[in-house]
């Protein structure tokens, strides 16, 4: 075999190994189903309010506050996703505090603890793992 030969070989062998190196292995893919909700505020009452509210303990327990919430018109207020479960609004809020928009001092209204049943469910869409997206609405009247 003369010199030539034997570069064409060792190129042949490497090509070779490099390809068979070269193979995707495939991993495994982990889906873990979630479920998400948004919560609207829907002011029908004759006053602009701002919502002041405590996420969860699993949302650590974080405040955060809306803009002003025009009377009669709706506003969302939150978007919450949770692995393993369709997140229900006791799962996201621990306490809500509706106000008029210039007196943040006197709370109308005190929502502690947030339950469940406060809310309107509005539409939910699963998918056939049984999570999907669901939102919820209270309605805010005078």
């Amino acid at each position: 075999m003369n010199f030539f030969h034997l570069i064409k070989a060792s190129v042949l062998v490497n090509a070779i190994t490099i390809s068979s190196c070269s193979k995707n292995i495939e991993e495994p893919v982990v889906v873990e189903p979630a479920g998400s909700a948004k919560y609207l505020i829907n002011n029908q009452t004759n006053k602009d309010i701002v919502v002041i509210y405590k996420k969860s303990e699993e949302l650590g327990f974080e405040i955060d506050t809306t803009a002003v919430i025009k009377k009669h018109t709706s506003l969302k207020i939150l978007e919450d996703g949770i692995i393993g479960v369709n997140p229900a609004p006791k799962n996201s809020f621990s306490e809500i505090k509706y106000y008029e928009s210039h007196d943040l001092m006197n709370p109308l209204s005190v929502l502690s603890p947030v339950k469940n049943d406060d809310w309107t469910l509005l539409s939910q869409v699963l998918s056939s793992s049984g999570y999907g997206t669901t939102t919820y609405e209270i309605k805010l009247t005078n």
